[in-house]
């Protein structure tokens, strides 16, 4: 008998995940546009954002912008963020996971305990990492239509001490009992990026000579503790997974294979899932790629699939849906995760499913989002025009934030003030 293996076919079928079965394999990922309200509450905004994704088909809806520790909540470079970080958050995001079960989706929670290296110093505290060794933003480019003029450098974090390591283990933990609680289908503890524990991966965040430093399984063990811990908290049956950068894309920095040694460790643990996260902010024009299925070029998932079997793989920025489903006919990757598509066509995976891929509403890589997003404007799409305002009564933009936007990603005017800020006198320290 012969395998389908169109998109629609592949795409929608479902996929089992510990012991929950998800209808299809379309994934939204997590993204910091939720628009909580600012104590860190779903909003009804939130709500009706990840309802509408629900409602368009997707199988499972990963919450991101959302914070797993007070320390988190500190020293974050956005706000507001939803908590995980206290009990009394939990009858709200209760009431978010209802909104989108009903819509015949699954939820999962990402636990999200620091910042780290882009960590921001607030009220006299510091942001840890596993090294004290700042963030060179964009070190090898920005995303298409992002500029960030004279460009940045993150304030250098403390090293972690061993006791500062289990403390945010600990907060994770809590973070997994709330997430439970509330009736989320899963969890993904958060290890990408330059954040907390993306710093202890790879050697080049990671200039340890302790037992969390050197040998990939010494880089492999915060994260590995971390996981082992909420496997204990969360039991056997309940969905515990984890998002991790793939290959840093940088001089000297480590590759798919290096990556996927630690994840070999890690999975040990206790290990459902693994969503596979391109670059990180040193190499955000890998991260947020203009080319669908960059990752599978550079062969990462298969470099994963290759050291952790069969555990399941969540690809990332492969919108095209046929080159998603011919990864996992391959057996390269288990769904595909996105997430500026989703953006610009809430629908596409009803769309992909039913066999109406001409209909869908293509992103078109403008990053108008992205640089709302890093300038901490309500995010908007101009592909979607109901993007951002789900909930009718959602704040919006002003014309004078919208009119900051366009500028932001106008090459010419990012030239003049590229040169300014580099011609600017330095602060003196």
């Amino acid at each position: 008998m012969k395998t389908e293996t169109s998109a629609s076919a592949v795409l929608g079928s479902p996929l089992r995940i510990n012991s929950l079965e998800i209808k299809n394999r379309i994934v939204l990922g997590p993204m910091a546009v939720l628009r909580p309200t600012d104590d860190g509450r779903p909003s009804n905004q939130s709500i009706a954002f990840l309802r509408r994704r629900a409602e368009g088909g997707v199988g499972l809806v990963f919450v991101g912008g959302a914070v797993a520790s007070e320390r988190a909540w500190n020293e974050s470079p956005f706000f507001p963020n939803i908590r995980f970080d206290k009990d009394e958050f939990v009858p709200d995001l209760a009431r978010m996971v209802v909104a989108v079960q009903e819509e015949g989706a699954a939820i999962f929670a990402q636990l999200f305990p620091s910042f780290g290296r882009m960590g921001v110093p607030r009220n006299g505290a510091h942001p840890i990492a596993a090294s004290a060794k700042p963030v060179v933003m964009g070190a090898t480019g920005f995303p298409d239509h992002v500029y960030v003029p004279g460009g940045r450098v993150t304030p250098p974090p403390d090293a972690a001490t061993a006791a500062d390591i289990k403390a945010v283990e600990a907060d994770v933990v809590s973070a997994a009992r709330r997430a439970k609680a509330a009736g989320f289908d899963g969890v993904e503890i958060g290890a990408h990026m330059c954040y907390f524990y993306s710093s202890f991966l790879s050697p080049l965040a990671n200039q340890r000579t302790d037992e969390y430093g050197g040998s990939a399984e010494n880089r492999a063990r915060a994260l590995r503790d971390a996981v082992a811990a909420v496997r204990a908290e969360v039991g056997p049956d309940y969905p515990v997974g984890i998002r991790m950068s793939v290959n840093d894309h940088l001089p000297s920095g480590q590759g798919a294979d290096g990556f996927a040694e630690v994840a070999r460790h890690i999975v040990t643990a206790g290990v459902d899932f693994i969503s596979l996260t391109e670059g990180n902010y040193e190499s955000m024009g890998q991260n947020v790629p203009s080319q669908s299925g960059n990752m599978l070029a550079h062969g990462e998932p298969q470099a994963f699939r290759a050291a952790v079997g069969g555990i399941p793989l969540f690809l990332s920025s492969t919108p095209d849906p046929q080159q998603a489903a011919d990864a996992i006919t391959a057996g390269h990757a288990d769904a595909t995760m996105l997430a500026r598509q989703l953006l610009a066509d809430p629908d596409y995976a009803k769309k992909v499913i039913g066999g109406r891929e001409a209909e869908i509403v293509w992103c078109d890589h403008a990053n108008s989002c992205l640089r709302r997003l890093m300038t901490n404007i309500p995010v908007a799409c101009h592909k979607n025009p109901e993007m951002g305002h789900e909930d009718p009564e959602a704040k919006r933009a002003t014309p004078l934030q919208n009119m900051f936007v366009w500028a932001a990603g106008n090459a010419f005017l990012m030239a003049i003030a590229d040169k300014a800020a580099k011609a600017a006198p330095k602060p003196k320290h």
